[in-house]
């Protein structure tokens, strides 16, 4: 077979249909396509036969090119900076004749053989570009590619050689991916190289021992500067390196995140004093019931007139270039205008609550009335007293509290370097017998049982020196996950409190909350809880109209509705929402803990005993 290369027209090409072995996903790039043939031209022939009509080709391999091309024709574009006409020279390679058989395996040969560039090479061709004087904005144009994926593909372009050679190296996995990104944390290509060395010395080049290595570990620090606003971190002198590829920001100075928070949160409690609400609080110091139980006022109009928009709107712009005068002038307006909000009888009994989530999101809650504010008012209008918040009664939420010491246990069974840090701190944490620690590591976790096989101390240490450091921390992990003892006999003590919240938080979401809903026992709590807690549980996983309906049900009916229905939501009971839950309803805010306790440093009677006994 005889192949002859040359140009022919636009015009004067087709579409094969029947011979093109591409059928699907014909779409796919197509934008980067046309982006790279408008700013490089056709950088690859057409592969066409003679079709019936005389002067005409059929398309065998090429007809994505050959539609990006009709289109730049359409719209009156150029490629590589000449007219797309239907006179454009198109370079094909003719061949094939009626052979069909062979035309197919052309067509799909180009497809399949196709050998794709390594992510590594890609990307230092366009930090090539980049150093050549290209913005991101002129990259992204050329190829068709969003400015921010440009970004991202420079900074792993710039990377040093020596981990972009490892990259190659290495089998592409999502880890080792994940491995390159993190490198991008680095300050410095020296600092690359360094960190690179250290960490392949020791085994463990993998994307949590970068960040980790790297600072980019801190919950805390994250979590302050989201309350007071990355602006604020920065204003007041705090740096930053971006994490690129997702939240692993590098926080240089966490001092400054937790000034700026704390300020914020000050700033946020003067002001809603400065309203008049007769107390304010943050949420974390009210305990739990207060977002569930306590009643709340319902605002009136409050909202801002046209006329005071506008003065809004100006007094905003004086305030921004730090106009003392507008800025206390648009102070006292938000004040007028959350005066018609609120009555003065309101703001006299109620109070405004600052939540702050578990990821640094602020909250406020105005007009919180606390139950001693509603029954002095109740008395005042001799109306009956009412009943305090209801509760779940202790032996279920001890049960309750036992599914998540379970939970915990199977999930961390997975985490092993959680479990070596658990074990670690569990350990000093018991040197003062504290009894909310969640792991006790003398082995006196929840459900304890002894195997009948014995091991001397010198044929554990043996075996243990063989192992490697992955195969140690599996084993601390486990040991871990025994001594997790999470159980509460008694409600007002969660098993997720302020102690075990940490611990459940930095196990992978997806793990505990797999583990926490195998545990859920719904038919023991739906059977044992009181009817206001089936129908709470009814309004947060489906709706107020179901738990309307609910509401008129016998506890037998509405035991039955709730199973059959809650579950599969992936609702969990306030107790077994861990700070990492994402179901419906909200994670309980917990209190931290309180050293002037006098049970601070008490331990239950059943262990005090089990102490002694050892």
């Amino acid at each position: 077979m005889t192949l002859q290369t040359r140009t022919a027209a636009l015009a004067d090409l087709e579409l094969d249909d029947d011979i093109n072995a591409r059928r699907h996903r014909n779409d796919e790039g197509i934008e980067e396509l046309k982006a790279s043939i408008r700013a490089h031209g056709l950088a690859q022939s057409l592969r066409v036969r003679p079709s019936e009509k005389a002067g005409r080709f059929r398309i065998v391999a090429g007809s994505r090119r050959y539609r990006v091309l009709c289109e730049l024709a359409t719209s009156g574009d150029t490629a590589a900076g000449v007219p797309v006409t239907e006179e454009f020279p198109v370079p094909v390679i003719i061949g094939y004749e009626d052979d069909d058989q062979t035309a197919r395996e052309i067509s799909q040969a180009e497809n399949l053989i196709r050998l794709p560039q390594h992510e590594a090479d890609t990307y230092e061709t366009f930090r090539e570009l980049a150093d050549r004087g290209l913005d991101e904005a002129q990259i992204a144009a050329r190829f068709g590619i969003d400015p921010k994926r440009v970004k991202r593909m420079l900074a792993l372009g710039r990377l040093s050689p020596v981990i972009l050679d490892w990259w190659r190296s290495e089998e592409q996995t999502n880890e080792t991916s994940a491995t390159v990104r993190a490198f991008t944390l680095a300050p410095s290509i020296e600092e690359q190289e360094k960190l690179f060395k250290k960490l392949f010395k020791q085994g463990d080049v993998r994307a949590w021992a970068v960040k980790r290595a790297l600072g980019a570990d801190n919950p805390q620090a994250a979590r302050n500067i989201k309350i007071a606003g990355l602006e604020a971190y920065k204003a007041a002198g705090g740096q930053m390196t971006t994490d690129l590829f997702g939240d692993n920001h590098v926080i240089a100075d966490p001092d400054i995140a937790e000034k700026v928070a704390e300020e914020k949160i000050a700033s946020t409690i003067a002001g809603l004093k400065a309203e008049g609400w007769s107390w304010v609080s943050m949420g974390a110091d009210l305990g739990y019931y207060w977002e569930h139980s306590w009643k709340r006022e319902k605002p009136g109009d409050g909202k801002a007139t046209a006329d005071e928009k506008k003065q809004i709107t100006k007094l905003k712009k004086l305030a921004a270039k730090d106009n003392v005068v507008a800025a206390g002038h648009l102070n006292d307006l938000w004040k007028t205008i959350a005066e018609r909000q609120w009555t003065p009888d309101q703001l006299g009994k109620a109070g405004a609550v600052v939540k702050i989530g578990h990821y640094g999101d602020l909250e406020i809650c105005r007009g919180v009335v606390k139950p001693q504010a509603e029954k002095k008012a109740s008395s005042a209008s001799s109306t009956p007293k009412e009943k305090g918040p209801p509760t779940i009664s202790n032996a279920l939420h001890q049960r309750l509290s036992g599914q998540a010491t379970l939970a915990v246990r199977q999930a961390l069974q997975q985490e092993p370097r959680v479990g070596l840090i658990a074990l670690l701190a569990g350990f000093v944490a018991h040197r003062r017998m504290h009894v909310d620690s969640p792991v006790r590591v003398y082995h006196e976790g929840f459900g304890k049982t002894y195997g009948e096989d014995k091991e001397t101390f010198a044929s554990v240490f043996a075996r243990l020196m063989d192992m490697t450091d992955e195969e140690l921390f599996q084993v601390a992990a486990g040991c871990a996950a025994e001594a997790v003892h999470m159980e509460r006999p008694y409600i007002g003590k969660p098993p997720f409190d302020a102690n075990a919240a940490p611990l459940a938080a930095s196990i992978q979401p997806d793990l505990l909350t797999a583990a926490l809903q195998e545990t859920f026992d719904a038919a023991d709590y739906f059977g044992g809880a009181s009817k206001p807690f089936v129908i709470t549980a009814i309004r947060e996983a489906l709706n107020d109209d179901e738990a309307r309906k609910a509401d008129k049900m016998k506890k037998a009916e509405l035991t039955a509705f709730a199973l059959a229905n809650v579950p599969q939501t992936g609702w969990l009971p306030p107790e077994l929402r861990a700070p990492t839950y994402s179901g419906p309803g909200e994670v309980p805010e917990v209190a931290a803990p309180d050293e002037h306790d006098p049970n601070f440093d008490q331990v239950d009677e059943e262990s005090e005993d089990e102490l002694e006994d050892a």
